[in-house]
């Protein structure tokens, strides 16, 4: 799970499709809402459901061992092609989580091209920030890229996060994770807060000394507490 935090966080459904497709719905706005008794009700137009879809991606590996290798002793374990089947199913699990969090598009292959599912930047529309205004968002349906900065990059740090937050949860939003790289989870041990993260020395880990400076949680104002993700 830690080397694949996503993809093993994702709800596994069966695809019955090339192209997997679904619906999303929307609460509208909150507004006032009083009405004398007994009044004439006037019902409020509804807004159709969106059908969004992805396309399947096939993810292959193949493991080549000669029969003369299965009658063979060997160091360390048993079978060479049971150890190197597994090895290949932890190194696709990878390929899959890259391909998650690829800015990409969805391809839907030919027989020259293989089909290719949209990665999650391509659908996310709303509660993003681009600084300066250089970068664009997507369509939001996997059909296109998101639109990077290229001149003047934005660094992460704590307002622009804590601003996103605050985005998300106007809109109604309620998530519990934030994924972060290797580069951002450091920025995010330099957050300031009333406890701040925690360096502990002398903890007993595989039975050595080790010192471990971590951030697991981060509640913001408006928001439950966040589990972060590297």
């Amino acid at each position: 799970m830690e080397e694949t935090p996503f993809y093993t966080k994702c709800k596994k459904v069966k695809a019955t499709n090339a192209l997997h497709e679904w619906q999303t719905d929307a609460l509208r706005a909150a507004a006032a809402n009083a009405h004398i008794e007994g009044d004439e009700i006037t019902a409020n137009a509804r807004t159709a459901t969106s059908r969004l879809g992805n396309y399947s991606q096939i993810f292959v590996d193949a493991v080549s061992i000669p029969d003369t290798d299965s009658g063979l002793k060997k160091a360390g374990r048993a079978s060479e092609i049971a150890y190197q089947m597994l090895k290949t199913a932890k190194e696709q699990k990878l390929d899959i989580e890259k391909a998650l969090f690829d800015n990409n598009a969805r391809v839907a292959g030919n027989s020259t091209t293989a089909r290719e599912l949209a990665g999650l930047p391509s659908w996310l529309i709303t509660n993003t920030d681009f600084g300066d205004n250089e970068g664009a968002d997507p369509t939001g349906d996997g059909t296109d890229a998101r639109t990077d900065e290229t001149t003047t990059l934005q660094a992460f740090d704590q307002t622009r996060f804590d601003g996103v937050m605050q985005s998300i949860w106007e809109e109604g939003g309620n998530p519990d994770t934030v994924y972060l790289s290797a580069f951002q989870m450091n920025k995010a041990l330099a957050f300031t807060g009333m406890n701040n993260q925690r360096a502990t020395i002398g903890a007993s880990v595989g039975g050595t000394n080790a010192v471990v400076n971590a951030v697991d949680v981060y509640v913001t104002p408006k928001q439950t507490p966040w589990a972060l993700a590297a």
